[in-house]
């Protein structure tokens, strides 16, 4: 997964990954073996590519076949050189997520990176206007970098030229230009790039200068275009990170001493602690940390924190990281989860990994609340979240306060594997048990079947539509291979999400090995264990 926030808030030195450039196939109709048009992209985030509006939509686009893409230093799996993937985009209308109009010639793509490119960071492009001077630079698919058959991508870099208020477009003027402007073909959706920050996107050669300019849309002119901020996941990100900010300072406030401990970890003085509390919030928001460094921190600030028997302290340090890892998580992803959670026609509800801690990080991110995670039994575990449905056994209780009389996780398991015409009845009869006192379920309360399930669903939408800490209840469905069983179960699925449209039926679907995913949240399995030899 890719740790993504707005730029910002984001490290002024993350470097640029020229290993994520992307070559684009358009395929048009006319003469020739295979006619079509080339073009250059760059991943924004997890999943969308930014490249040329002229691009992907020319005026002869033969849309009888599909986009292709070519992650030029990928490095399979088998040893072979990287592949053309098509898109398919003529049967799945999301693949094209975002195009510019008028003189905003940009789009947005819809393509997840191969696995050995997910280790290369990605962040979103800079908010900031290009300032005279500086220099730039890209790597693109020009014409003039074609090897035999296979076009490569060309280096390039130069210096920027202001542009006016009112402008379109700025000027990149290029050191070592093509011997003739047909050679630049290609480079259109090239990013530019100054210093770390994403500034533009490559669009055409203006006329008259000796092939030695090209011309870029600003990506603060982008930023002005609601419908790239909603794609990107923009506002919502600040939204999130405000909200974030709350949740920081609320554990902060319980423990002077955990303070300091995180100031001294982020080399932030500790004198004045109101003050150190919000420089401690802010860093930690702002500076772009790896997985590996923000769960590094918190242990060592709760392992200091234990080692004093201050329990309150030590388990500061593991709300702090259920709070940022929502705010931090994927814009684009958490958008769409945001969007599609209540559709009644989106079931179930597909999210990028394989990890049960995962989906409720994905999940409080999308209801705008701190993570919160069942205690793992072991080290081993895979934490899931207080909103999963249904319960343990252990921690199950219905409104009475009573535990539940049987383990529910393992019938409707049984259930939906086995008999899935029974699940739709026996979910609803779980989902009474839960939220139902056992005293409105009794034969003598005169309460219809049907005042039940309106009551249950009457208060699923309350709590997922509270104002402060929104909380969605999820079920995580394990589907067959076999499309028909799958579809089967899709139908079931799909009838209650009728009934109950704020409870989000999910299905994991991440595209990393699981031993990767596994091996990225170690360190966040070691910090939610509670060791009951050292743990009060």
């Amino acid at each position: 997964m890719i740790w993504s926030v707005h730029p910002s808030f984001a490290a002024r030195d993350t470097p640029v990954h020229k290993d994520l450039i992307v070559a684009i196939f358009v395929p048009t109709t006319g003469e020739g073996k295979m006619p079509g048009r080339v073009g250059t992209g760059y991943p924004v985030t997890e999943d969308l590519i930014l490249t040329s509006r002229h691009v992907i939509e020319p005026e002869n686009r033969d849309r009888q076949k599909p986009i292709r893409v070519r992650w030029f230093h990928d490095k399979p799996a088998d040893g072979k050189p990287p592949e053309w993937t098509p898109l398919d985009d003529h049967r799945n209308g999301d693949i094209l997520v975002w195009i510019g109009k008028g003189d905003l010639d940009a789009a947005l793509l819809r393509c997840r990176r191969p696995e050995y490119l997910h280790k290369f960071p990605v962040k979103l492009p800079t908010e900031r206007k290009p300032r005279d001077g500086e220099r730039w630079q890209s790597a693109g698919f020009a014409r003039a970098n074609r090897r035999g058959d296979v076009r490569e991508p060309g280096q390039f870099g130069g210096t920027l030229r202001e542009m006016a208020e009112g402008a379109s477009f700025f000027e990149v003027v290029e050191d070592v230009q093509p011997i003739a402007e047909e050679q630049w073909q290609g480079v259109s959706g090239m990013p530019v790039f100054a210093g770390s920050e994403l500034l533009g996107v490559v669009k055409c050669v203006p006329p008259n200068y000796d092939h030695k300019k090209l011309e870029a849309v600003p990506v603060w002119r982008l930023f002005q275009d609601e419908g790239f901020k909603k794609a990107l996941g923009i506002d919502e990100q600040r939204e999130r990170l405000e909200r974030a900010r709350r949740l920081l300072r609320q554990p902060l406030e319980r423990s002077d001493a955990a303070t300091s401990d995180f100031a001294a970890e982020l080399g932030l003085p500790s004198g004045d602690i109101p003050q150190c509390r919000e420089q401690v919030v802010e860093r930690l928001l702002v500076d772009k940390l790896s997985p590996e460094r923000m769960f590094d921190l918190a242990l060592s600030v709760r392992d200091k924190r234990r080692g004093k028997k201050d329990w309150v302290g030590a388990h500061v340090a593991q709300e702090l990281v259920l709070a940022i890892l929502p705010a931090i998580h994927d814009a684009a992803v958490v958008s769409n989860v945001r969007r599609d959670k209540s559709d009644s026609a989106i079931c179930p509800l597909l999210l990028p990994t394989k990890l049960r801690t995962l989906a409720e990080i994905i999940m409080a991110a999308a209801d705008r609340r701190a993570a919160s995670l069942r205690p793992p039994k072991s080290r081993q575990a895979d934490p899931e979240g207080v909103a999963s449905l249904p319960e343990p056994p252990e921690s199950g209780r219905d409104p009475d306060g009573k535990q539940f009389s049987r383990d529910w996780r393992t019938h409707l398991l049984e259930t939906f594997d086995t008999d899935p015409d029974r699940f739709e009845n026996t979910f609803k009869n779980y989902l009474k048990e839960r939220f139902i006192p056992g005293h409105l379920r009794s034969p003598g309360a005169g309460v219809s079947e049907q005042e039940l399930l309106d009551t249950i669903a009457a208060q699923l939408r309350l709590e997922a539509e509270a104002s402060e800490g929104g909380l969605t209840y999820y079920y995580i469905a394990a589907m067959p291979d076999n499309a028909e069983a799958r579809q089967k179960k899709e139908t079931v699925l799909a009838q209650l999400k009728r009934a109950f449209p704020h409870i989000a039926f999910l299905r994991l679907a991440g595209t990393d090995p699981l031993n990767v995913e596994w091996e990225r949240y170690s360190k966040l399995r070691d910090l939610l264990y509670q060791d009951p030899e050292v743990d009060q």
